[in-house]
């Protein structure tokens, strides 16, 4: 699937500059990577000895993500874990308290791009950093298949918008610009697919985390499941069925979250 960022365009400099990046390797998991490049936040990252013109740090824990410039250049953004939640200039009091609270997922708000144009934007609140991260939602591409169960145009956009989708074999999930995957689930894999030139391509998405702290994931293992990672393999489904699905393979996350805030 189409990232936001390419792996070319990584702030090599800055990232060497925090320890991340060192002879020619940038070291961190491919899990972050994807993340990264995929206009969210990584997970939790130790940053050690940073320096500055006024600051000397010994340790940082903080969540990374890269952001594109007006000049279309790419600096890294580090998300340190706030002791308050900040405050959000398009959120009031009573909005950021339901979502700090968890009674609401998200705020939608349209936003002027330019005179007489707008466009929707989300805003979530991440509870790891205590903070908001807002993303625009035409940007965020949703999968055109999920467990190879087609996506009409309705759930196609309310996927964007971050609803919760049902697909017909009880699967839910939705998107989330606060998960480093970039979605919740009620199972802990699913396998997401693009059209691309008259072909398909297949992203297994492994480690789910639940769709609320209260919510116990199902069994993933279901017929579309199985068969959509038969596709994905270029088996027969009899001959995964035999093997009863061992451990696959890590396939990079998938690119379908607008560039976070």
């Amino acid at each position: 699937m189409k990232t936001l960022f390419q792996q070319s365009q990584l702030p090599l400099e800055q990232l060497s500059k925090l320890g991340i990046y060192h002879h020619d390797q940038l070291l961190l998991n491919p899990e972050e990577i994807g993340a990264l490049l995929s206009g969210r936040r990584t997970q939790l990252i130790s940053l050690h000895h940073l320096k500055g013109e006024k600051f000397d740090i010994e340790r940082l824990d903080a969540r990374l993500s890269l952001h594109q410039d007006k000049h279309n250049g790419v600096e890294l953004l580090i998300h340190p874990i706030y002791h308050a939640p900040r405050k959000h200039p398009l959120l009031t009091e009573l909005e950021m308290h339901g979502l700090i609270q968890g009674q609401k997922d998200f705020i939608a708000k349209s936003i002027q791009i330019e005179e007489g144009i707008s466009a929707m934007y989300n805003i979530e609140y991440d509870p790891v950093t205590n903070d908001f991260i807002g993303y625009s939602v035409p940007e965020v591409q949703a999968p055109d298949l999920v467990n190879g169960i087609m996506l009409d145009a309705e759930q196609k956009e309310a996927f964007k918008k971050g609803m919760l989708i049902e697909l017909r074999d009880g699967t839910r999930f939705q998107h989330r610009v606060t998960q480093p995957k970039g979605l919740l689930a009620d199972r802990k894999e699913l396998i997401l697919s693009v059209l691309v030139d008259g072909g398909i391509s297949y992203l297994l998405i492994k480690d789910i985390q639940p769709l609320n702290s209260t919510s116990q994931q199902l069994d993933h293992h279901t017929p579309a499941f199985t068969k959509a990672f038969a596709d994905m393999q270029g088996t027969s489904l009899s001959a995964i069925e035999e093997r009863n699905l061992p451990q696959r393979a890590f396939i990079e996350p998938p690119a379908y979250s607008g560039i976070a805030r």
